[in-house]
């Protein structure tokens, strides 16, 4: 029926509702854009539009066609992804996504240990949350990634390098006279502060999904997208903080640490993708992480 670029003027025509945003949009002429449309309705045998005054209205079959475009839209955004990233990435780099809290304590470690073998070896290092990790090494942007908690794929091959449970900090003088053991339902009386990127494996009882199961409602006064700043106002005395072990022990050296009961696991381990061309360089690195676990 439509080829793509029928389908992508429809999309974008639909979006702006209008020839002229359109062709400003996608950088093609005004005539060019009308005589796409009407070869699509011809093609189809029904109106997308209804026109009226200076603008075009949708009809109910283009409503229901823009559902649908939209998926094709976003596979062909992710096509020119892929192809872009094959062309910029230098094989003179390897590639790492990292998320920041490793970023700053495993990944530093890893590498300096990994430069006593290849002194030559030189990185790009990308941090960013664990979802956008993963997105972007389906789209080739990354040799290798190393993240908390990393989903399954057919796709990805992953190699767990440490697992770990989930632990309560608080302030360095807290008040509370707390048991090193803290139950959930103890949380309740607390300011708490929500790291927003804090990643549970589903699979082995995920924060949100254990607070749910125990019919407990947690007191979130704020919510941070990074250890940093949930660091500094625990410090400040603002309230608690839910973290993995492995940055507390290395973020969190004079602030209290209580284990929760019940216990709740975290991965993070190393996930690359069977489709992505890897150098020599990125090949040998990756073979060196995964004789670390």
């Amino acid at each position: 029926m439509l080829n793509s670029k029928q389908i992508e003027i429809f999309h974008t025509v639909y979006q702006e509702r209008s020839i002229t945003g359109a062709a400003r949009l996608l950088k093609v002429s005004q005539p060019s854009i009308s005589k796409t449309l009407s070869l699509s309705e011809d093609k189809l045998g029904y109106l997308l539009f209804n026109r009226f005054q200076k603008r075009l209205l949708p009809t109910p079959e283009a409503d229901a066609l823009y559902e649908e475009s939209k998926n094709v839209i976003n596979r062909i955004q992710s096509f020119n992804n892929i192809a872009k990233n094959l062309l910029d990435v230098s094989s003179e780099y390897i590639n790492i996504g990292c998320t920041p809290s490793l970023g700053l304590t495993f990944l530093p470690k890893l590498i300096k240990k990994y430069q006593t073998k290849d002194k030559s070896s030189k990185f790009n290092i990308t941090n960013l949350q664990s979802q956008d990790l993963e997105d972007q090494l389906e789209e080739l942007l990354f040799d290798c990634v190393i993240s908390f908690n990393q989903k399954e794929s057919e796709r990805f091959e992953k190699h767990v390098l440490r697992k770990g449970s989930l632990v309560l900090i608080g302030p360095e003088n807290d008040d509370n006279k707390f048991s090193p053991n803290v139950s959930l339902k103890e949380l309740t009386s607390l300011p708490m502060i929500r790291i927003k990127n804090l990643k549970t494996n589903s699979t082995q009882n995920s924060l949100d999904d254990q607070l749910k199961k125990s019919g407990i409602d947690i007191n979130w006064i704020m919510q941070t997208e990074t250890i940093q700043v949930a660091k500094a106002m625990v410090n400040h005395g603002l309230g608690y903080a839910i973290i993995d072990d492995y940055s507390a022990a290395l973020f969190f050296e004079s602030e209290k640490k209580y284990k929760l009961v019940p216990n709740m696991k975290y991965e993070f381990g190393l996930m690359i993708n069977h489709e992505k061309p890897l150098s020599h360089h990125a090949k040998a690195f990756i073979d060196f992480v995964k004789s670390q676990n």
